[in-house]
């Protein structure tokens, strides 16, 4: 059971406790008394629910709490580095003074809009806040706070970049335009699109990972690009994966093949970063094109549509791009297995029509087969 009580020569006079769940007695002051009521009947329902937590406990600030969080993360390097650069540009320099105990829902809506009239992208806001809710889900599990109030906190939709898809024409020239700007640049072009492989992945490949005789592509490693230094590691979500490339494109590149070096290098033979790549070679070869914004992950979208077109299966798409369950790629694709389907139909609605012309019987039960294959003379036994 909590209390109310009056104190007329406070500013604060009305006082409200309870004696929590450690036995101890804890209030706060108020200017109203419906303030106070309201903050009783909280604190109450809280213990009645189990989420109760010592009010002390969360005076930790924001800062001090996000630090020892961030130090216990065991993420990729890019990730790392990604959440560091929202600590400290857009997180702490707000919340971090706070205790935890007084940040609350319209605390962070407020920090949310005043990230937007800087005209921060809602992208950008998105990761913020969901780097904010991560910190404060901790400290709910630490019993530091009753609830996360971050929950709650909605941030701008992310506008989705419709994907973009080559047909296998356009896949040549791009790679053609590619080959003359950076000699060795059309199988890389090619293995994009017709691997599915992910730019870090195709940076990283080596010649002792590509089978030219069977066909195969195993990737195992992937580069990323943290502060301006490549860190090499595993592909996405940790999982490897083996896949099948088209003869032509195995042919092409046997010639480039050697020991356990990159298959793909810059002019001077380093591994390639995906900036100057881009400034130098894609770019200039998109816009001759008439490509528009066409980015390398587009041929990642291609090489899925190619493979739909081809016939493969869900399971086949989800092996070749490396998701870790086949309802991300129908998430991702299901409008190019819907064209697939339709050509499914018309595909069993010629093999029905096909069905139904069967051969015809004479009254002594001998098939006529005529129609079909002229007529047969079936000679008599007399």
């Amino acid at each position: 059971m909590g209390w109310i009580r009056k104190r007329p020569d406070r500013p604060t006079p009305w006082r409200a406790g309870y004696r929590g769940p450690d036995g101890r007695e804890h209030s706060r002051a108020f200017g109203r008394k419906v303030d106070a009521e309201r903050w009783l009947r909280d604190e109450l329902q809280k213990q009645d629910r189990g989420l109760w937590v010592d009010p002390s406990a969360g005076a930790v600030r924001f800062e001090e709490y996000a630090e020892e969080w961030f130090q216990g993360l065991v993420l990729k390097p890019k990730t790392i580095a990604g959440y560091r650069s929202l600590l400290d540009s857009r997180i702490l320099p707000t919340l971090g003074p706070v205790e935890l105990r007084r940040i609350n829902p319209d605390f962070l809506r407020a920090w949310v809009a005043a990230m937007a009239a800087d005209g921060l992208s809602a992208s950008r806001m998105g990761q913020a806040k969901r780097v904010v809710s991560a910190v404060l889900a901790q400290a709910v599990d630490d019993g530091l706070i009753g609830r996360n109030p971050a929950e709650t906190v909605k941030v701008p939709k992310t506008r989705e970049r419709d994907q973009r898809y080559l047909t296998a024409e356009r896949v040549t020239e791009l790679a053609d335009e590619v080959e003359q700007r950076m000699p060795g640049g059309a199988p890389l072009v090619k293995l994009l699109a017709y691997g599915g492989l992910r730019w870090g992945e195709a940076v990283a490949l080596r010649s002792n990972n590509v089978d030219v005789l069977r066909h195969h592509v195993h990737v195992r490693e992937s580069a990323t690009l943290v502060n301006g230094k490549l860190v090499w590691g595993p592909p996405k979500s940790h999982r490897s994966r083996t896949i099948v490339i088209p003869a032509f494109l195995a042919n092409e590149m046997a010639p480039t093949l050697s020991g356990s070096d990159l298959v793909f290098t810059s002019s001077t033979g380093q591994a390639l970063r995906s900036p100057n790549f881009l400034r130098r070679v894609w770019k200039p070869a998109v816009a001759d094109l008439g490509l528009g914004d066409l980015v390398p992950h587009d041929l990642r979208h291609t090489a899925a549509s190619l493979a739909i077109s081809a016939g493969a299966s869900v399971k086949a798409v989800q092996r070749m791009l490396g998701h870790s369950s086949a309802q991300i790629t129908l998430d991702r694709y299901t409008h190019l297995f819907e064209d697939d389907l339709e050509s499914l139909a018309e595909s069993m609605d010629a093999r029905y029509a096909a069905a139904q012309v069967r051969p015809k019987r004479t009254s002594d039960g001998v098939s006529d087969l005529s129609e079909k294959a002229g007529k047969v003379d079936v000679p008599r036994v007399s």
